[in-house]
C-alpha cells in the first residue's frame, strides 16, 4: 500500500509534520509529543522522514521480520 511511497519533512509548522512526498498528505506529526523540546520534536520527524524514505521499498511484513515492535493486532 505505501512501498515505493516518498516522504517529506513539513516546513509549514515548525518543522513537526511528515508528509507524502508525492502530495499532500498527512503522515505523522510530531507537534503533541509534548514530553520532547522543540529542537528534539524537529530531529524526531527528520528522523521519522529519513527511516520511512530509506525503507520506501519494503512492506510492513519486512519490517516488522527486521525489527519487531510488537505492532496491535
Amino acid at each position: 500500500m505505501f512501498e515505493g511511497r516518498t516522504y517529506t519533512q513539513n516546513s509549514g509548522y515548525k518543522g513537526w509534520g511528515i508528509r507524502f512526498g508525492d502530495h499532500d498528505g498527512g503522515v505523522a506529526t510530531t507537534a503533541y509529543s509534548y514530553s520532547m523540546s522543540k529542537a528534539e520534536r524537529y530531529e524526531m520527524a527528520r528522523r521519522i522522514t529519513a527511516a520511512l524514505n530509506l525503507t520506501r521499498f519494503l512492506s510492513i511484513e519486512q519490517l516488522e521480520n527486521i525489527a519487531p515492535i510488537g505492532a496491535l493486532k
